[in-house]
């Protein structure tokens, strides 16, 4: 069922990870998915794949954290008269260093993907998505990804858990602060578990880098024994839910927090 037909949807990060999941699951389902990515390669031939599946996929090389970048953007969807009717604030990265050998540059970097890239796309689009809400009865959306790192305190990074809990509670904010000014936009929230990704691997390295005489079969493990459901979850899992808060599916939800973690964060 096409429950996104004729939406404009943009996701950052989306060239590899959850990221393209999401672009496949938006696109299948009938948006046409802007890609923005510092993966030009990836990014591409992730393109490729959707406009051979008969849906409509382009791609933005993109730094989240630079704002001159999205100034840039901005007047490139001004010029082609590009609507936006979704955002995925995707974009994120791991460091998963003990705190005490995180350098500075190492910090700022960190906080310039996972907060501030989240910052100017929200700052940024949302006149696009105000806009593009006025025609539909439930508005344009905006799903962040958070983590459950953003939930409980992560074991391996505080870090990212400091990153990921100001997605968390910015993610209300907004919510209130769309409502209070009558935008017709809906603004919510997704914390995965362990996902098999590229950055799930790199969650498993730091918990060996971090415990010397662990295997990796034994971080693998680790990973593992911490989710009741006793696997990993898949970047598909997570792409429906963001399906489902993107849709008028989630109609009367906003400030909303889906979590997606395998029963991880009931214990």
């Amino acid at each position: 069922m096409k429950t996104l037909q004729d939406k404009t949807a943009i996701i950052t990060g989306g060239s590899k990870g959850i990221g393209k999941s999401v672009c496949l699951s938006l696109s299948n389902a009938g948006a046409s998915v802007l890609i923005l990515d510092v993966d030009k390669i990836n990014g591409q031939n992730l393109v490729d794949e959707i406009l051979s599946n008969g849906n409509e996929a382009s791609f933005y090389k993109m730094n989240v954290a630079n704002e001159n970048e999205w100034l840039t953007f901005i007047k490139f969807l001004k010029e082609k008269n590009i609507s936006v009717d979704i955002l995925i604030n995707n974009a994120g990265i791991w460091l998963g260093k003990e705190i005490h050998n995180v350098t500075l540059d190492e910090y700022h970097q960190l906080i310039s993907i996972n907060l501030t890239g989240v910052f100017l796309g929200t700052k940024y689009l949302t006149p696009f998505l105000n806009d593009a809400g006025k025609n539909f009865k439930y508005g344009s959306t905006i799903v962040n990804l958070s983590s459950v790192a953003g939930l409980v305190g992560s074991q391996l990074d505080p870090l990212y858990s400091m990153t990921k809990g100001g997605i968390t509670t910015f993610t209300k904010s907004m919510a209130i602060y769309y409502g209070k000014k009558n935008y017709p936009i809906r603004i919510n929230q997704v914390h995965p578990g362990i996902i098999e990704t590229d950055m799930g691997a790199k969650v498993s390295n730091s918990r060996l880098i971090q415990n010397p005489n662990m295997t990796e079969d034994e971080s693998n493990s680790a990973g593992i024994s911490q989710t009741p459901l006793g696997r990993l979850g898949s970047a598909d899992e997570v792409a429906k839910t963001i399906l489902f808060l993107s849709s008028d599916e989630s109609s009367f939800m906003t400030g909303s927090s889906l979590v997606v973690d395998g029963g991880l964060t009931a214990q």
